[in-house]
């Protein structure tokens, strides 16, 4: 788990540095913008929609965070398969049912014949009796714009490692995340209505259980979960 603890303790390092300078900006009475114009020293107060907007952009860095942790750590798993050359029948049970549903989502809609479905049965009935290295990939993890508590515990349940509690703000960074990305609230409305105290809260519980995530991940691994229990 090295990889993603080295990406997610990087990206907490990017987000307090952001949060450091909310926190400076956060009295947009007393702090004070200085530059210079012209070679004239110009000294503004900082627009009280520039703060809404800047803390609204927080919830796609946190966003941010949340969806490259689950997705490292998940890769962690399956990178571990592959470096293990565990097969089919090694697998356990939970990963066996996301290898089958892969190569079923294969047969796309528009290909979907005799033909193909006769090749796809061959395919796996090979895959299995020559007991080839199960391949699995991040193109295999299906989370994109859709991170929050209830999802990872989905995830875990289906691959097997243990579920983390709590994480209850994640719901709301991934629809803030959502709205903004599609357009369907300006940066300014979704600023104006938290608080430099409330999204640190959302700050801090998301870096708590992603860490929580790891390391149920970690667990994962080093009791080699992936594989079938003797």
């Amino acid at each position: 788990m090295d990889t993603t603890k080295i990406d997610f303790e990087n990206r907490k390092i990017e987000i307090q540095i952001y949060f450091l300078f909310l926190e400076k900006i956060n009295d947009t009475d007393c702090t004070r913008l200085k530059f210079k114009k012209n070679n004239e020293t110009i000294e503004e107060k900082i627009p009280e929609k520039l703060r809404e907007i800047l803390v609204a952009n927080a919830f796609l860095i946190l966003y941010n965070l949340i969806e490259s942790t689950v997705r490292n750590s998940i890769v962690e798993i399956y990178t571990k398969i592959n470096d293990d050359d565990v097969s089919y029948e090694n697998l356990s049970s939970n990963l066996q049912k996301i290898w089958i549903n892969k190569k079923v989502n294969n047969l796309k809609e528009g290909n979907y014949n005799n033909e193909t479905l006769s090749k796809s049965i061959e395919n796996i009935a090979q895959n299995i009796l020559t007991k080839e290295t199960i391949e699995l990939s991040k193109e295999d993890i299906d989370i994109s714009g859709n991170i929050d508590a209830q999802k990872i515990r989905d995830l875990a349940q289906n691959i097997g490692f243990d579920t983390s509690s709590n994480g209850r703000n994640l719901v709301e960074i991934k629809n803030k995340r959502n709205r903004l990305a599609h357009g369907e609230q300006t940066f300014y409305d979704v600023g104006k209505d938290f608080t430099f105290n409330e999204l640190n809260r959302y700050k801090q519980e998301t870096f708590d259980y992603l860490l929580d995530v790891i390391e149920k991940i970690e667990i994962f691994i080093v009791a080699q979960k992936y594989k079938v229990t003797p």
